[in-house]
């Protein structure tokens, strides 16, 4: 991993890049994961990306080998568009494809209705855009700052983000860990961002490419709100995957990557 330095800390990033050396200019991937993992949870897409695309990971502010996040104001989606952009810069990609499961799909929304300029497409895999009906969030506010009451968080988070044998065992183990070491203090700020927050003005009639991922039993955001997302958005494309939780992006990696390919080779060059 590489480290750069952003306003109030650094962030960790790398590329994979496959593409055969007579291909020019091959487009850039940024993929932006959400709470609890980092960029490694972004593995399984690799073999479907890689060969294609210049692709970029990077740990979100506050996770894995990032820079701790900085408690001392209230969270707003500017820092982490900005972060993205930094990255973007730091990897010298001018435009570029942004990818974002959950609050990262969130962040590439914003990232996308605001510096419309900079995105070649979106993507979202279980994303909202709004957070007034998440009333699943409620409790997160409340979460001590402890190993026990985080790991306690974790455990159901799990259960929110897939069905029993979704995930091969040793998947499952090395995300339940990484979750588990979540900042509660991140927890509780993108809850608070979140269940306040509404896109909706920002994206409506938005002409920008979007590929919106859904799966059909997200206890978080419920595929209603993702069609409502699309009926706004002009330029969006949607699927939703059947018997999925929240944890799409992860558990149901290689058709997720599969669908952004089709997605993406089927763009304007």
């Amino acid at each position: 991993m590489r480290e750069i330095a952003v306003a109030d800390g650094t962030l960790a990033w790398d590329v994979v890049d496959l593409t055969p050396p007579w291909l020019a200019t091959p487009s850039t991937v940024i993929l932006h994961h959400g709470l609890g993992t980092n960029a490694d949870m972004w593995s399984g897409w690799l073999p479907r990306l890689a060969a294609h695309h210049r692709v970029v990971r990077f740990d979100m502010r506050g996770c894995g080998r990032s820079g701790p996040l900085n408690r001392a104001e209230p969270l707003s989606l500017e820092p982490f568009r900005e972060d993205v952009l930094a990255v973007a810069d730091a990897a010298g990609a001018e435009r570029f494809h942004l990818i974002g499961e959950s609050f990262g799909g969130t962040v590439a929304l914003f990232t996308g209705a605001t510096c419309r300029e900079r995105l070649v497409s979106v993507t979202t895999i279980s994303s909202p855009h709004r957070g007034a009906r998440m009333r699943i969030l409620d409790g997160w506010q409340e979460l001590a700052d402890d190993p026990e009451s985080m790991r306690e968080w974790s455990e159901r988070m799990m259960a929110y983000r897939f069905f029993d044998g979704a995930v091969r065992p040793e998947a499952l183990d090395w995300f339940r860990v990484l979750q588990d070491k979540t900042d509660p203090c991140l927890v509780r700020g993108v809850a608070q961002l979140v269940r306040t927050m509404d896109l909706t003005p920002l994206l409506r009639d938005l002409d920008l490419p979007a590929l919106l991922i859904a799966p059909d039993s997200s206890p978080f955001v419920e595929a209603e709100l993702v069609s409502e997302l699309h009926g706004i958005m002009p330029a969006s494309s949607l699927q939703i995957f059947a018997g999925t939780r929240h944890g799409l992006a992860f558990s149901h990696a290689s058709a997720c990557a599969d669908l952004f390919q089709a997605f993406s080779a089927a763009l304007p060059s």
